[in-house]
């Protein structure tokens, strides 16, 4: 097939590849930009596929409305890149198409756990979600009884549609409260009521150990009881994909995701990488992790596409931001856990407050905010995170913020929203 060449090809389409190539465009109008895309749809909201699944959304709502840029830029969706040659600057597709590039963006994603070598997981009624086509396959599954394993944002929003649905759910979790990655054990305990009060059955510190069934799954076999169940959803977690990456030569980090410079450069000074499948540093840790999150996706996307198109721009950290939805409330984490701080060895301070309706917990070191949780409520969210993010600490003594704060306006706002807490301090 004939050559086509392109200024910049980006490699995957979803929220790091999309915000590459429309960044890429903005910094430059002129330059020739291809995404190659192996799902044969245009880019969607992974968020919103358990609303999906539970009926709750059509499935045009799905996909994410079309940037106006994104009509200067050309998409080859439903191909998958099987090689790249740094040296000759080219990708090859399974089609035998050949592409040649100035600028490579790797944008490959991630692609959940699944525990293919445990008994019965070859069954038909195991199920994972992650795309469009895996939530239409689960809703068209007849089902009575499901178990969802793991308990992070994928595992309850999923628990959710299904109850939704008027399946009876039960979620397994290997640890001992609920996305203990991102709650406290006070506020996971409080998700837990939520979940209960709909109808969804929560184990913790239980593993599951084999499937059952002949044909199809009829009892998810854990480490503390046998659960009747039609069809599992397995969240056990997602891993980034480097197959590519490594295949070429791209050096990857010691998390497993392509390692980057603050350019989002790899290894080969023309080609990028971004989003799930690199690894970042993280803002809290100072160490290297995997934060396969929107929001930092986003921001590294955006990175990789002006410095492609010759912009300079640098991403630094990443946190973990976590947004999700136990019906229309909200659950907001970031940062640090009370277990990440009583492992520093460091003294630090818990401010909490609750109400008749929600609940919220913030976590400070010394005079900085390194994490927060709020249940059921957005009240100071955005003051936290920038708060977190700028790294500024917090002065909670009206008089002493314009004399010695910067965001003066912010910090008084802030002040005036921590007064409301209790506070524990915990001296190590």
């Amino acid at each position: 097939m004939a050559n086509k060449r392109f200024d910049i090809i980006i490699i995957g389409n979803g929220v790091a590849g999309n915000a590459a190539a429309l960044a890429a465009r903005k910094a430059d109008p002129n330059i020739s930009i291809a995404v190659v895309e192996e799902l044969p749809h245009p880019i969607y909201a992974a968020g919103a596929l358990p609303d999906y699944l539970a009926g709750d959304l059509k499935k045009e709502d799905v996909f994410m409305a079309e940037d106006p840029l994104a009509r200067t830029i050309d998409f080859y969706l439903g191909a998958r890149v099987e090689s790249v040659d740094p040296k000759r600057k080219r990708v090859t597709t399974n089609s035998g198409q050949i592409m040649r590039y100035g600028k490579l963006i790797l944008a490959s994603g991630s692609v959940p756990v699944q525990l293919r070598k445990m008994q019965g997981t070859a069954l038909s009624g195991n199920f994972v979600l992650k795309t469009v086509a895996d939530a239409e396959r689960i809703a068209a599954y007849p089902a009575k009884r499901a178990v969802v394993v793991g308990s992070g944002a994928i595992g309850t929003e999923s628990a959710l549609a299904l109850a939704g649905r008027g399946i009876a759910v039960t979620i397994v979790e290997l640890l001992e409260w609920v996305n203990k990655k991102a709650l406290d054990y006070a506020t996971a305990s409080r998700v837990v009521k939520e979940l209960e009060a709909r109808k969804i059955r929560v184990h913790t510190s239980e593993n599951v150990v084999a499937v059952e069934g002949e044909t199809r799954v009829e009892a998810a076999v854990t480490s503390k009881r046998v659960i009747p169940c039609d069809l599992i959803i397995w969240a056990v977690g997602v891993r980034p994909v480097v197959d590519l990456a490594a295949r070429t030569g791209i050096t990857l980090g010691e998390t497993g995701g392509v390692k980057t410079d603050e350019y989002m450069q790899t290894n080969y000074p023309d080609i990028y990488a971004c989003g799930d499948c690199t690894e970042s540093v993280d803002q809290f840790r100072c160490k290297p992790v995997l934060n396969m999150l929107w929001e930092s996706a986003a921001r590294q996307g955006k990175v990789a596409g002006s410095c492609a198109a010759g912009i300079d721009a640098t991403f630094d950290t990443s946190s973990a931001v976590l947004i999700t939805y136990i019906g229309d409330k909200p659950v907001v984490a970031f940062g640090a856990t009370e277990a990440d701080l009583a492992g520093s060895g460091a003294p630090y301070e818990i401010l909490e407050r609750e109400t008749m309706d929600s609940y919220s917990r913030v976590l400070l070191q010394g005079d900085r905010v390194v994490g927060a949780q709020m249940l059921f409520t957005m009240e100071g969210a955005a003051l936290l995170l920038a708060q977190h993010k700028k790294g500024e600490p917090v002065e909670r003594r009206p008089g002493k913020i314009e004399e010695h704060m910067r965001y003066p306006a912010q910090q008084a706002a802030l002040a005036a929203f921590l007064e409301r807490f209790k506070s524990r301090r915990v001296k190590r």
